[in-house]
C-alpha cells in the first residue's frame, strides 16, 4: 500500500513541484529557474487570477446549491414513497453518465442556434431572440455552474440517504412525544446526526468541483474570453496546447493550498464537531 501511495501520489506530485520551479517546455529541458513560474502568475498574469476567483466562486456556489438539493432530495427520497427504489435509480442517472457524455448533451441545451430552452422561451413568447448561453461571460458561468449542479445533485442524494437511514426511528418518536415539530427534529435530530456524513460528502463535492476539468472543457474551453477558465483546465492549456509544462505545473501546484484547506475546515469544522 505504500509503494502505491508513493508511487501513484508521492512521486506525481514531487515531480510537479520541480516542474513548477523550472522553465521546462514540451521537446526542451528546462532549467531551475526558482518561484519565477510563481512571480510571473501572481504579479503580472489576470487570466490566471480570473480563473483563480472563478474557480472559488464556482466551487463556493454550485457546491452549496448541490448540498441544499441533494438533502433536500435525499429527505424526500427517505419517506415511504411507492416505486422508491426506481425513484433512487433515476435519480443516480446524472451521476452515472459520462461526464463528456454530460457535456455535450448541456453543449446542445445552451447552443446559440439550437438551444432547446431558447426555443421553449420564444414559443410562449417569453424572449425574441435566442439566448447566447456560452457566448456571453456571465451566461456561461452560470451556465457550467448549472451544468456541475445537475451532475454533483445525485450524489450528494444518495449519500445523505445512506446516512439518514443510519438515524434510529425512535430518535424522532421520542422527539415527537416531547411535542417537537418537523422544522425542530430536522435542526434538532437530523442535522446533528448526519453532520459526520456531511462532513466527508461536502469534502469529496468540494474536490471534485474544485477540480473540475472534463466539463469545462468538453463544454466551453475555458471560454469565452478566458471567462470559464478553471484552475484546471488553465493548467493544461498552458501546460499541453501551450507547450509551457513548468508554468502549467505551478498553476497546478497553486491548487494545492485551497484543497488542503477544503479537507482541514472539513475535518476541524465538520467531523470532529468541536462547534
Amino acid at each position: 500500500a505504500a509503494s502505491l501511495l508513493l508511487f501513484f501520489l508521492a512521486y506525481p506530485l514531487a515531480k510537479g513541484i520541480w516542474m513548477s520551479l523550472t522553465d521546462v517546455k514540451i521537446g526542451r529541458a528546462g532549467e531551475f529557474v526558482g518561484l519565477e513560474n510563481y512571480v510571473e502568475l501572481i504579479v503580472y498574469d489576470k487570466t490566471f487570477w480570473n480563473a483563480t476567483i472563478f474557480t472559488l466562486v464556482y466551487t463556493a456556489v454550485a457546491s452549496t446549491i448541490k448540498f441544499a438539493l441533494g438533502l433536500y432530495l435525499a429527505l424526500l427520497l427517505n419517506r415511504n414513497l411507492p416505486f422508491k427504489s426506481l425513484i433512487r435509480s433515476i435519480v443516480l442517472i446524472p451521476f452515472i453518465v459520462p461526464t463528456v457524455l454530460s457535456a455535450i448533451a448541456f453543449w446542445w441545451i445552451f447552443d446559440s442556434q439550437f438551444s432547446i430552452i431558447s426555443w421553449t422561451l420564444r414559443k410562449f413568447g417569453l424572449i425574441d431572440n435566442n439566448i447566447n448561453f456560452l457566448g456571453d461571460p456571465t451566461m456561461a458561468r452560470l451556465s457550467t455552474v448549472a451544468a456541475n449542479v445537475w451532475r454533483g445533485v445525485p450524489f450528494i442524494a444518495i449519500t445523505m440517504l445512506a446516512g439518514l437511514q443510519t438515524i434510529s426511528p425512535s430518535y424522532y418518536e421520542a422527539s415527537a412525544i416531547d411535542g417537537a415539530t418537523p422544522w425542530q427534529q430536522f435542526w434538532h435530530v437530523t442535522l446533528p446526526l448526519l453532520t459526520p456524513i456531511i462532513a466527508v460528502t461536502m469534502t469529496f463535492s468540494v474536490l471534485f468541483t474544485f477540480t473540475d476539468f472534463q466539463l469545462i472543457y468538453v463544454l466551453t474551453w475555458g471560454g469565452p474570453l478566458n471567462a470559464t477558465h478553471l484552475m484546471a483546465t488553465l493548467s493544461f492549456q498552458r501546460a499541453i496546447p501551450g507547450g509551457a509544462l513548468g508554468e502549467g505545473a505551478a498553476i497546478a501546484i497553486a491548487m494545492v493550498p485551497f484543497l488542503l484547506a477544503a479537507i482541514l475546515f472539513s475535518y476541524f469544522g465538520l467531523q470532529r464537531r468541536t462547534w
